[in-house]
């Protein structure tokens, strides 16, 4: 499963090349609309093409630099292993796609930056999240986003309290047989006993655990909830060295969900997540915009991402406003629809807040406080 993260994005904004060819488009995993995207591609490339063709660049220039994007069009293989979702981004002298696990309205911008606002909601909104199934009997680790769930290979980790235990030292005078106390625990006999010793033992188990998951997991920046009765639950934060933990838990023994229904819960978790984020940001705005130092005015937010100025940009995902910015004389000019030269003032901001070392998060219009379309928040 494929996650976009923001090193993705800084190597997107990194290419310093024109013109800058951004193509986002829908696909399909399976059936018979799989080969639909081709269909698609074909069409904004050609779309491209009479957008490209300028007296800078003719046609055998053009073609140069579009034929990598060409050999997907009857590529089978290519089409048959794709996502939700794929975006392209083509300069004269780089090429790189991705796909993608969320869908897109399919469109091409050609520009002197590549359109990165659809591709940074995946790496702002939490859509990839790990859900971690904690038992003492069996640990399972899975990848989601919104359209799937998939299950990570924990292959040289132990994965039940037994296994964890007979790697310490064979000195440790301790055995183990099913007990009846529980479905999903052992009765431990050694030194001592009882529930103390019950619960030392777990913690051993998850802090080897902690350890150990570090290695399987593909990406290390995704956030992670555990899944587990209450007390495990709690043990597994205690012992985590995993800095992307989620505090809100699926509570209840691992073997009674379904993973349909884990996915269902895992979901709703993230979704209050990303609401808690933006609620927060709105919050914040709220309180320091009566001090000058935050506003919703785009013209106010493209000068101040070129000073330096923005920590925080919220913006939503359909936000575009087409417009040129004079950085000599530090002025704005706004554009009643698309022009050549004209930039999405949107896309713009983002970048040269994402250079200057703040950050932008990109949500749903609906899930925006105020409807507002973009607020920042100013860093003086």
């Amino acid at each position: 499963m494929n996650h976009i993260s923001m090193k993705d994005i800084y190597e997107l904004i990194n290419v310093k090349s024109s013109p800058c060819v951004s193509i986002y488009l829908p696909t399909e995993k399976a059936g018979k609309e799989v080969m639909q995207g081709k269909i698609l591609l074909k069409n904004l490339l050609k779309e491209g093409e009479s957008q490209l063709l300028t007296p800078s660049m003719d046609e055998s220039s053009i073609n140069k630099m579009l034929k990598p994007a060409y050999d997907f069009v009857d590529d089978t293989m290519f089409w048959q292993n794709c996502e939700h979702g794929l975006a392209l981004f083509i300069t004269p002298e780089n090429f790189t796609y991705y796909k993608v696990p969320t869908t897109f309205e399919p469109h091409i911008t050609i520009s002197d930056d590549f359109q990165i606002i659809p591709i940074l909601q995946l790496a702002t909104m939490n859509q990839d999240y790990y859900i971690l199934s904690l038992s003492q009997k069996k640990v399972r680790l899975f990848q989601c986003n919104p359209f799937e769930m998939e299950e990570i290979n924990l292959e040289n980790i132990p994965t039940s309290l037994d296994e964890a235990l007979q790697l310490d030292t064979p000195e440790r005078q301790l055995q183990s047989h099913p007990g009846t106390a529980s479905a999903s625990q052992s009765v431990f006999h050694g030194h001592g006993g009882g529930e103390e010793d019950n619960k030392s033992l777990i913690t051993r188990f998850m802090q080897k655990l902690s350890d150990a998951i570090l290695t399987a997991m593909p990406y290390k920046d995704i956030p992670m909830i555990t899944v587990g009765v209450e007390y495990i639950n709690a043990i597994y934060k205690e012992t985590n060295k995993y800095p992307h933990l989620i505090d809100k838990t699926i509570e209840g023994s691992p073997e009674s969900f379904k993973e349909k229904d884990l996915k269902v819960a895992g979901d709703k978790i993230m979704s209050e997540e990303n609401k808690k984020l933006v609620n927060k940001l709105h919050s914040q705005y709220d309180q320091i915009k009566a001090r000058g130092n935050g506003t919703e005015i785009l013209s106010d937010i493209v000068a101040a991402s070129y000073q330096g100025r923005v920590n925080d940009l919220v913006v939503a995902s359909d936000a575009v406003q087409w417009g040129l910015f004079d950085e000599e004389k530090q002025l704005t000019h706004i554009y009643d629809a698309k022009s050549p030269n004209a930039k999405n003032l949107v896309n713009m901001s983002a970048i040269k807040t994402l250079e200057n070392n703040g950050k932008v998060y990109v949500f749903p219009s609906h899930q925006i406080p105020g409807q507002h379309k973009h607020f920042a928040l100013f860093r003086y």
